[in-house]
């Protein structure tokens, strides 16, 4: 596992979080509250909107928005105003896996063929963050 992790509190903005995770070309961060215990994580594509046409990259829309002179309506500003405010909470996947830093190498590998997530914060028993394991640490093992 790496010891020296990158993590983001809840409150931090998404703007921010996207710069942390492309400067470091990471996956993701993990999501800790202020007993640095794990809430969550954020990965790369939690930064992406989706619809049936594109895909469309929530930092750059931010940017765009927040420089542009365009004019909108109550309720489109209302809404706009939600994005530009977006915290790590209101993105991030609450309900994230960790494992142990007690956990076999081989029960680590079982666990990555049978889940589709690449990164997994490492907790103690009480759930404090010590570390992050992803699939090419794994890989690095072979």
């Amino acid at each position: 596992m790496t010891k020296d992790v990158l993590s983001v509190k809840e409150d931090m903005p998404i703007s921010e979080i996207a710069k942390i995770i492309s400067e470091n070309k990471i996956h993701g961060v993990p999501v800790i509250n202020e007993e640095n215990k794990v809430v969550g994580i954020i990965t790369e594509t939690d930064f992406f909107t989706k619809d049936a046409s594109n895909m469309v990259y929530m930092p750059s829309l931010i940017d765009f928005v927040k420089n542009g002179k365009m004019e909108y309506a109550k309720d489109e500003k209302e809404a706009i105003n939600e994005v530009l405010n977006a915290k790590a909470k209101d993105i991030m996947s609450p309900k994230c896996e960790t494992v142990s830093p007690d956990l076999k190498v081989e029960d680590f590998f079982k666990l990555i063929k049978e889940r589709s997530f690449n990164s997994y914060p490492v907790t103690d028993e009480s759930g404090f963050l010590v570390g992050i394991i992803t699939v090419a640490d794994a890989i690095k093992l072979l």
